[in-house]
């Protein structure tokens, strides 16, 4: 199969995953706490940025101030694509905390959210837009298991029907497993992040679990996350198990 080349600084990740996120796909992000859910999910929300494609930020963990600065700290610039309308961030976490100005009213009314939603993605267009839920923990939360469920079915669709993308972060351990595993039955692609103490020392490892349309490597990689880079994958024989699992290439 020929898959779209991506120029990028993240290359063996998406050759893990076996190209490209797919277009019209729902994508899990799954991992222990402090794993890196948030860095990975935003760093391939910024490669969907360079490449021109709309994006949209669902927070429910942090405010929005506190999201670009720590994209800064990667070396990521997002204000630049805010200002190009290329780039929303849909706050509904300040609420919570009592603000009222500029944030989603009621973002646990997931009715609200939802319209909320398509509004912000018609004004960019409605058009192969890239949605990042960090996360999905105080909805499941806050609501009741089958409205949160019903609400990333919805969106996914919303999502699928433009052609973009969704992706959502949920920590292990955080809900019921049999929800847990529910949650990655809806969607068309997970990736699971690991803690993994080793040498009385904690390592970080990922996953790719499965991709729809995509023949992935499915091993254990660990990676570090570096400041001024963000997510740096420690696989040096690479081109190795490429070859070694696509032997008609």
């Amino acid at each position: 199969m020929e898959l779209e080349k991506i120029a990028t600084p993240f290359k063996d990740f998406y050759n893990l995953v076996g190209g490209s996120l797919p277009d019209a796909s729902s994508i899990l992000i799954a991992g222990d706490p402090g794993s890196g859910k948030t860095t990975l999910a935003q760093q391939i929300l910024y490669d969907e940025l360079s490449r021109s494609r709309p994006c949209i930020i669902v927070t429910y963990d942090t405010f929005p101030a506190n999201i670009i600065e720590r994209m800064n700290e990667f070396g990521w610039d997002p204000r630049k694509y805010q200002l190009m309308n290329k780039l929303e961030i849909m706050d509904c976490y300040s609420a919570t905390a009592g603000v009222t100005e500029g944030v989603v009213p009621q973002p646990y009314d997931l009715t609200n959210v939802s319209i909320y939603l398509t509004t912000v993605m018609e004004k960019l267009g409605n058009r192969q837009v890239t949605i990042l839920l960090d996360s999905l923990i105080p909805i499941f939360s806050e609501t009741e298991s089958k409205h949160a469920i019903s609400f990333i079915q919805s969106i996914a669709a919303k999502v699928k029907k433009a052609g973009g993308k969704l992706i959502v972060t949920l920590s292990t351990g955080s809900v019921h497993p049999e929800l847990f595993r529910k949650v990655e039955s809806l969607v068309d692609g997970v990736v699971e992040l690991r803690m993994v103490e080793e040498n009385q020392m904690l390592h970080r490892y990922l996953l790719v679990r499965k991709m729809d349309r995509r023949q992935i490597i499915p091993r254990l990689v660990r990676f570090d996350i570096i400041g001024g880079r963000g997510i740096q994958l420690k696989l040096p024989r690479l081109g190795f198990l490429l070859h070694k699992n696509n032997p008609g290439q």
